[in-house]
């Protein structure tokens, strides 16, 4: 069995204040948003050499994973980005976050105040 190379090895994580920084010192080469269970994540190819790529991490050190390629282009726009690739050869529809019918039932729990409810009522008539 052979050792994993450094261009095998587990990407780094950035978190978006860091690749903000490398995108501004240019080290950044290009990105691409790369298909997986449940949306995309963002990957920054660093220098020319092949191999070399960072990962955008959340707040928990794990990939960050983006539902829509539209939110992807959002990013990547407020950072100044305007053209990326897109790998969705191991995309998998499904829900970036499980579902949380106990925070459903609290927001329909939640007495509206009165302007929003005649609101709500009014919507569901139809009428305006």
């Amino acid at each position: 069995m052979t050792e994993p190379s450094e261009t095998e090895a587990t990407p780094a994580t950035l978190q978006e204040s860091a690749l903000r920084e490398l995108i501004n010192a240019r080290v950044v080469t290009g990105f691409v948003a790369r298909g997986s269970e449940g949306g995309f994540v963002v990957e920054a190819t660093m220098g020319a050499e092949p191999g070399r790529f960072a990962t955008l991490g959340n707040t928990r050190n794990g990939p960050r994973v983006f539902a829509s390629l539209s939110t992807v282009a959002l990013l990547l726009r407020r950072l100044g980005i305007d053209q990326f690739m897109v790998d969705a050869s191991k995309f998998v529809p499904g829900r970036v976050r499980s579902a949380r019918p106990d925070r459903s039932e609290a927001m329909k729990a939640v007495q509206l105040p009165k302007v929003a409810r005649k609101a709500a009522a009014r919507a569901k008539r139809g009428t305006k």
